[in-house]
């Protein structure tokens, strides 16, 4: 050991004359300076309602962290590996310092630690000169989101983690720099393997045997507190590649070339051929993903919650009927449910507050929630053993880019070959992905999950091949689909699955294939309620038919005809949570159509004084529905202002804005420091309203006739066209 540190500390020597040392220090002060500087003379736009950040995770993580470790760094290995190695080699140090009382692999390892030391002070120069200009931004720009709260476990492991990502690089570029004179054969390796993970991303697919692929890995999960464990794959893979690398160019260094190294005689050739097999075997078992493990019978969740909000109980329900599966206390901000029945595999809602969080889960699965949220923004973490499922879910598309793009320009119409060769080109390229998809992790998809994603992609491939022909032509046999494809396709959704059975897109396929291609051409809608009733009793009858029945409600402009329709089938749907589904539907459908009686809502003026809507009979109300909360409708506020001015001589059209704040006070302020023209009010239990007229999302504008009924529930945006053509129909003078 005291060797290996004493020719470390000649190389450390041979290389302050290089520049290097300064170079790794501009290097790693580079990203933060460019992202600052400029930006200090700058006026900063603070955003309404984003939440609260620590400037120093901020400066360190996210996106510039990724390309910091993804660009940077590589870059910067490739040089000082060549630069270190090159110098032995013009100068002819390797055979000069073989002189010296030390062995090869003392003198070989000495300089992998040296590239291995420069990195690490570009790691550190980057998180110092991110955390000096964070500090500077801070006070030159104050902002009450910006916290000076420095986490510094955080800052340690990201640091580590970053630190151990990089080994396995560091050691396959020196490899490639002592083995080969020159600097074109390390630039155009190292170049390589970057350009590769560019690939990877891209095609969302990363390559088990690229060395370079732990920076792919690392990039798909900067933030350590989305890992189970913050060490993770991509350090695990960058140790292998390490030791791999190490080997390789030790031995090749030492025996003075690689034939001379790994096939200068039969039994070096046949140790080399059983080495190369061990090691692509370990390689295997290290990447392939680790299989979904379920940790008990039941389900088990605990979390934590960093808001000002006042939260008393995080509530779970059912994704389809919203029916409440469990209940908790929150404690000093932190919650711990377990559920001990069993629970199939579903979509679930967590609702916290006013915010819903979406998971996947089943009997067996444990989740660990780090919630961060306000009025208007949620930032997730989650752990668990189901993190796979939850990560594909979020991230994975129907379709791949290529075939997206014949959808959208539809390029193909008079030309099926081309359209089915790139939608079956693109299911087997989804299917190669979603077989081998591992989270960052590399957890596996739970089989169950990936079965129901193989059959819902097979759905999305078979209704875009049902919408083509529709497009094209039913009876035209050009048209039809290669049947080994659809063979294939409809092979996947033999035995649907439970997540499958409910999903709306293969409710859809089953309704269309009911149909024939002469059914198309008639009154479809008739001829699907008899085949559906003609079905044996069951709930993928009432599946069908509550699908069905609610979309034609939706269709019909008439009243008395949708409940005539309603009364003849709704006896024929005999699941009571579809049953009451559809009973909510009409009365929503009926609530809200054109010339339905619309509440005469009780308002709270400024003053605290009340005001019925009745007041403004004989005009057309226009309704901004809004909240102090809500970003986008005070980014929209201006221009509803600006119409107001614009329709302001005409004596029948009445602008006003309605606050669904839950806090009267936040409003009140507000309106004092931005006053309107626009009479303002604030609507108590907002929260009623919104549901009876399932408004799920603000700003929201509404128009009342003149004998307060409904005129239009869902009224363009002020700043649409179509806004202003229907107000043009509507003046008088």
């Amino acid at each position: 050991m005291k060797k290996l540190l004493t020719t470390a500390g000649t190389e450390w020597l041979k290389i302050k004359g290089l520049g290097i040392i300064y170079m790794a220090v501009v290097l790693g002060a580079l990203l933060p300076l460019l992202i600052y500087v400029p930006s200090f003379f700058i006026r900063e736009t603070v955003s309404e309602g984003i939440l609260k950040y620590s400037v120093f995770e901020d400066a360190i993580g996210g996106e510039q962290l990724r390309y910091f470790v993804f660009f940077i760094l590589p870059l910067l290995i490739i040089i000082l590996a060549n630069r270190i190695a090159q110098t032995d080699h013009k100068n002819n140090g390797w055979q000069l310092m073989e002189t010296q009382p030390v062995s090869r692999f003392q003198l070989y390892f000495s300089k992998y630690i040296i590239v291995v030391i420069l990195s690490v002070i570009c790691i550190s120069s980057y998180f110092i000169f991110s955390i000096i200009m964070a500090t500077a931004d801070y006070y030159i720009h104050p902002n009450a989101m910006k916290i000076m709260d420095f986490d510094v476990l955080w800052a340690l492991k990201t640091y580590i983690r970053i630190c151990i990502t990089i080994l396995g690089i560091a050691a396959l570029q020196l490899c490639i720099s002592v083995a080969f004179q020159g600097f074109i054969w390390s630039f155009l390796i190292g170049s390589l393997g970057i350009a590769s993970n560019i690939a990877s991303l891209i095609q969302k697919q990363s390559f088990f045997f690229n060395p370079y692929g732990s920076l792919c890995t690392f990039w798909n999960a900067p933030e350590i507190r989305n890992l189970n464990t913050f060490i993770s794959h991509s350090e695990y893979m960058s140790v292998f590649w390490m030791v791999i690398f190490l080997i390789i160019g030790y031995i090749w260094y030492s025996r003075k070339g690689f034939k001379n190294a790994f096939g200068k005689t039969k039994k070096q050739m046949v140790v080399s051929a059983a080495l190369f097999a061990a090691g692509a075997g370990l390689l295997y078992f290290i990447q392939h993903p680790r299989a979904y493990q379920s940790s008990a019978a039941g389900v088990s969740m605990k979390g934590t919650l960093d808001t000002d909000l006042k939260i008393d109980s995080v509530k779970i329900f059912t994704s389809d009927f919203h029916k409440k599966i469990g209940a908790v206390p929150v404690v000093n901000n932190t919650f711990t449910w377990s559920a001990k029945e069993k629970l199939p595999l579903d979509e679930y809602l967590i609702e916290i507050g006013n915010k819903k969080l979406v998971l996947v889960m089943g009997s067996g699965d444990w989740f660990d929630l780090d919630l961060k949220f306000n009025n208007t923004e949620m930032v997730t973490y989650i752990k668990s053993n189901r993190k796979a499922d939850q990560v594909y879910r979020e991230k994975q598309d129907s379709f791949g880019r290529d075939f997206t793009y014949v959808l959208d320009d539809q390029p193909y119409n008079n030309e099926p070959d081309k359209f089915y060769e790139a939608a079956q080109d693109d299911w087997n390229k989804k299917k190669r992905i979603l077989n081998g998809f591992a989270d960052p992790s590399n957890n596996a998809l739970s089989e169950e999950y990936k079965t129901y994603r193989r059959q819902l992609m097979a759905i999305n491939y078979l209704n875009e091949i049902s919408n083509y022909r529709k497009m094209t032509s039913w009876k035209d046999p050009k048209f039809a689909p290669p049947k080994a494809f659809v063979d294939d396709l409809n092979a996947n959704i033999s035995k649907p699955s439970l997540l499958l059975s409910k999903n709306e897109n293969y409710l859809q396929f089953k309704l269309d294939h009911l149909l024939t291609d002469k059914d198309q051409s008639v009154n479809a809608d008739s001829i699907l309620f008899v085949k559906i009733n003609r079905l044996p009793q069951g709930l993928e009858k009432d599946r069908l038919l509550s699908k069905h029945l609610a979309k034609t409600m939706e269709l019909q402009t008439d009243s008395l005809t949708r409940n005539k329709l309603f009364a003849g089938e709704i006896n024929n749907v005999k699941n009571i949570d579809y049953r009451k589904t559809l009973y909510s539907k009409l009365e929503q459908i009926n609530r809200s159509q054109k010339g339905a009686v619309f509440p005469d809502l009780a308002f709270l003026n400024d003053n605290g004084k009340t005001v019925n809507l009745s007041k403004f009979r004989g005009k057309y109300v226009v309704i901004d529905l809004w909240a102090t909360w809500c970003a986008p409708c005070k980014q929209i506020r201006p221009v509803f202002e600006a119409r107001n001015n614009q329709y302001r001589y005409y004596s029948n059209i009445q602008f006003i804005s309605v606050s669904v704040d839950e806090n009267q006070s936040k409003w009140k302020n507000y309106l004092k420091t931005k006053p309107s023209d626009i009479p303002q009010f604030w609507l108590e239990n907002a929260e009623k309203v919104l549901n009876m007229y399932k408004i799920q999302s603000i700003p929201r504008f509404i128009i009342i006739d003149p004998e307060g009924k409904i005129f239009n529930l869902n009224t363009p945006f002020p700043d649409e066209d179509n806004f202003v053509e229907i107000l043009d129909k509507l003046k008088k003078y």
